[in-house]
This record gives structure tokens, sequence and C-alpha cells, in this order.
């Protein structure tokens, strides 16, 4: 980078830590040894090819001397500065990088990235439809914490004159306030694409839209209509809060004296609740047959997938051993292989007790190809909706982020996510969630705004013969709003859990004639009551759906 003579070269060695790079809101840490060729035909085009390795999962603001920058800020100690990543991989998405040109006594990177895809096939993940804009990188002034080395990433060089600020993005009107005024602040970021489902296909099995460049590029999605044509009863499975701690995985206890569910341990039950659960699905479903099962969310205890959010959609691998431990290795069996599991997020998904955990993972995880995946797992966003079509009837499915309702910031709460008491002041999610601390209510209740908005239209929409709501909160949380939208729009089944317990309730208390389910005894979680060892109780389980043109059966 030093260089920009025709054929010069410059050479970077990484014994430990040879630079940050902020990739799409996530950190990743370099390290090897390769060269740049600059200009080597005079064609001012950098080339490189030398292969390093890097890591990935921990936050750029973690590191001393880093920082995401709106303009040039010097290379402590001068000279020349180290090089990222260059190399191409087969299945890879490629990046175009830009360096910019010495800043007084360093440099600086400045990353756009390329919009092509080198599998074959046209945009496999949908980059083409979405504005790009530039990343802004610099390498650290201090050595950071050891990071294991987790994957390759491929990047491409090519100089610039100067280091240019990104092109500002248009400002972004929040929705319209639905029941309460919108908190000031700045809107939710919208990186949205214009991908749309084709009129008239509907595909055997549920597939997702292509991926997005960020966690949030899909809310509002709906995705391809899927069907069933076998005739007669259809079954559906619901489970939620379902991923326990550990391998094997055991509950997360929630026992103790300040939480309100405090009651003695039973062993043999309590410490292996998820797989008393999972088995009696497969047992069940070597007879029920369910077409799909749907996930209302917590889905790892106690704080989501264990990474740092910030990563884009199409990188997600089993880091943590969570997606291999507690979810794939879990559900086995023939009457769940192969069964796709449509889901939301739960409030422990972002963290718990603080927002920041990978909640990005668990909605990239859709477009996972690679092992552990098994092609099961469908969240495409943080709200999308499906259409399923039987043979003699519909369902529309509608999946909502109700996790406002967990997003308060006060002091001493150990369970708010945008507490203070277990956030960072410096905490942040990329690019995609709550830009600091201070934002993060203010974010959730956003996306709330946004979601009634979005409901408000969708549901009139509707054909089908039964529109079902699936979320993380009972709606007993905003029973205001719900029961205005199931009063107008005709809500049939409201679907939830974050309760850990199992309820059916038709007529609802909150809801009229809108019939809610809380699947909430998943076993990530110990019950709110004390189980039974023969599971002849309401505590730990799942909930067995039987769909028809004029019924729905509910059995927990």
């Amino acid at each position: 980078l030093k260089s920009k003579q025709q054929g010069a070269q410059v050479c970077a060695s990484g014994r430990g830590w040879a630079g940050a790079m902020r990739f799409f809101g996530f950190a990743a840490l370099a390290t090897g040894l390769g060269c740049v060729t600059a200009d080597p035909d005079g064609s001012g085009a950098a080339t490189r090819t030398a292969r390093r390795r890097v890591s990935a999962g921990m936050p750029l603001h973690q590191f001393p001397g880093t920082e995401a920058l709106g303009g040039a800020r010097p290379w402590p100690g001068g000279g020349e500065a180290e090089e990222v990543e260059v190399h191409d991989e087969p299945g890879s998405v490629s990046s175009s990088w830009s360096y910019a040109a010495p800043a007084e006594d360093g440099y600086a990177l400045h990353a756009f990235p390329n919009l092509s895809a080198p599998q074959q096939g046209a945009d496999p993940y949908g980059l083409q439809q979405e504005p790009i804009h530039p990343l802004q990188i610099l390498l650290p002034q201090a050595q950071p914490p050891s990071q294991p080395v987790l994957r390759d990433m491929a990047f491409q060089l090519a100089p610039v004159q100067g280091l240019q600020a990104p092109p500002a993005q248009p400002p972004q009107q929040a929705p319209p306030p639905a029941g309460q005024p919108l908190p000031s602040g700045q809107p939710l970021p919208v990186h949205r694409q214009t991908w749309q489902a084709t009129p008239g296909v509907c595909n055997e099995v549920f597939r997702p839209p292509p991926s997005g460049l960020h966690a949030t590029s899909r809310n509002g999605v709906a995705i391809q209509d899927t069907c069933f044509h076998a005739g007669g009863e259809h079954h559906v499975f619901v489970i939620g809060d379902w991923g326990g701690v550990g391998d094997p995985p055991r509950p997360a206890d929630h026992r103790t004296a300040k939480f309100k569910s405090h009651r003695d341990f039973v062993v043999g039950v309590d410490d292996r609740a998820q797989q008393r659960v999972a088995e009696q699905m497969s047992l069940r479903g070597t007879q029920s047959l369910p077409d799909y099962i749907l996930n209302v969310g917590d889905n790892f205890y106690w704080g989501g997938v264990d990474v740092q959010c910030g990563m884009p959609p199409y990188m997600v691998e089993d880091y943590t051993g969570q997606w291999t431990n507690i979810f794939e290795n879990i559900y086995q069996g023939a009457g769940l292989d192969g069964k796709v599991w449509l889901g939301v997020l739960g409030n422990h998904d972002y963290g718990g007790y603080y927002f920041t955990a990978g909640w990005d993972q668990a909605i990239g995880y859709t477009w996972a190809s690679a092992a552990p995946s098994t092609g099961r797992w469908m969240t495409p966003a943080q709200y999308w909706q499906s259409k399923v079509r039987y043979s003699d009837f519909s369902v529309d499915y509608y999946f909502v982020d109700s996790n406002v309702w967990d997003a308060s910031a006060v002091e001493d709460d150990s369970h708010a996510m945008c507490s203070p008491k277990h956030n960072t002041k410096d905490a942040k999610c990329g690019v995609d969630g709550p830009q600091s601390l201070e934002d993060c209510p203010g974010w959730f209740q956003r996306l709330w705004a946004e979601q009634i908005v979005w409901l408000d239209r969708v549901l009139p929409q509707s054909e089908a013969d039964w529109q079902v709501v699936v979320t993380h909160f009972p709606p007993s949380w905003g029973q205001q709003e719900w029961a205005r939208l199931s009063a107008e729009h005709g809500i049939d089944l409201f679907v939830a859990g974050h309760e850990h317990r199992q309820s059916v309730e038709y007529p609802s208390t909150d809801l009229g004639l809108t019939g809610v389910i809380i699947s909430g005894g998943g076993g990530g979680i110990t019950s709110e009551g004390l189980p039974d060892v023969d599971g002849e109780d309401d505590q730990y389980g799942f909930v067995d759906l039987t769909l028809t043109k004029s019924e729905i059966r509910i059995e927990a």
C-alpha cells in the first residue's frame, strides 16, 4: 500500500495480529503473510494472491485504538499499513476493498463490497438487489486479546485516490405511531430489498427468499407459497423456550428466589427436560406425521447464540457448537427428520439481559448449507409471513417480533435487554441493531411500531381460511393492540411462548374469539411449576395442532 509505482511490491507479515476489518458490522482478525503487487500492468489496479486466516466474533469496538470512522485517522507509528486477507474460495462471497492515500503519518482503509457472487447461477444471495454503502476500516493501535482462528474470507484490493466519506443515506421515516407515540431518536435502519415471491408458484417444500446483506434485509417478506397436496387432516407441532445450556443441554435454572417460579428441583426431569420433550415429539411425530414445526423463540439460553451480533446473514457457522448440540442433534427421529422449523426470535435470542447476542445468527442460519445444518431452520427475518396451501384450505402465518416488551432500561432489572446493568456503555450491534445503549429501548419500540403498520396492511389482504399469528410474548403483553388487530382483521389463532408452561385458551381472556396457545415448556429453562416425573402436567411439553378446513384441534 505504501508505493503506487508500477510493479512495486509491499509485504506484510502477521505472526499474531495483523489487522482488524469491519465487515458488514462484525470484526475479523487477519493473520498470515502476503504481498501486494501495485499496478502490475499499469492499469491502476493492485493485485493480491496471498492467503491469510481470519477469525470472527469479537466486536471491533472492543479492540483498543479501533473505531468506525466518518473520515481518516492516522495509522499509529507511520510507515506502511498492514494488508488484509485476499484469496478466493469456492462458494464464498467476494468483496472489493479499496485503500486510501496516506493521511499524515498513516493509512486508513476504505471498503466497498463487490456485488458479484462467484457461485454459478444468477445472484444466489440477492446481493444485486440492495444499495451498497462503503465501509471504512482502521487497523488497531494495540494488541487485542487472543482469538481462535475460525474461517477464511475472500477479498480483492484496488487503489483509490484518498479516503472518501461514504455517500449519505437517504433519511428513513419511522412508521407512524400505533396506539402510542414513537420515542425520539433515529428511525430504524432500513436495509430492505425488492425480492418478492412469484405469484401463482407453490413450492413442494418451504424455501427461504435469497439472503440479503443484512439480518434486517427481509423484514416483512412473504416467502413463496408452500403446498401440501395430501387430503385429510394435517398436523403441525408447536414448541418454544427449548434450547438448554451446555452439552448435553440442561435447562437454564429459573428457580432462584429472585424469580417468581421458586420451587424444588425434580431430578430426572429438570436435568434433561429438553431431551424428554424432544423424545416425545419424535414419538408423537411417527403417528401425527407433522408437516412442519412452529417455533415461538427463546432458542438458546441464557443469552442466544453466544457470539457478538453484527455478522451478515450469509456468513453463519456453528462457532459455539450450539446449533449442533442443542438443535440438530436433539430433534431427530422418524417423526422429526426433515421437518422445517418456522420461527421467530425471543428475548433470550437477543441476549436476555443484554441486546448484543447473535440474534442475527439465528436469522442467518436460515441460509446455512454446510454441516451441521440439515436445512430445517426457517427464520429469514425478524418479522415475515408464509402461506401454506392444502388440498381444500389454506393458512396464512404471520411471524412477529414482540420483544419490545422486554426492552426496558431499568437500572436494576436483571431481565431487561436494554438495562445498563449488563450491557457495556459502548454496546452496539453493527448496522442492523441498536446503535447504542441509549438507542436500545427506542430501537425495539420502532421495530414494534413498524410491525403494527405491516400487520394492518397484510392482514386485510388475506384470503386464507385461517389466519395465525406466531410470536414470542403472549397477547397479555400489548393486549390493547392485539385485541384491536384481532377484532378488525379476524386473527383466528395466536401462538406464543415466553411463559415456561403449556396453556390453551379458547375463547381467550385477552382476545375473545381468537384462540391462544402458550407453548413455552420446551425444556430450555426450568418450568414455572413443579413438573411431574411421568409428564402428567402442563409444564414441559409441546403442542400438536390438527388442521382441517373447518376446525383446528389443539392438543398440548
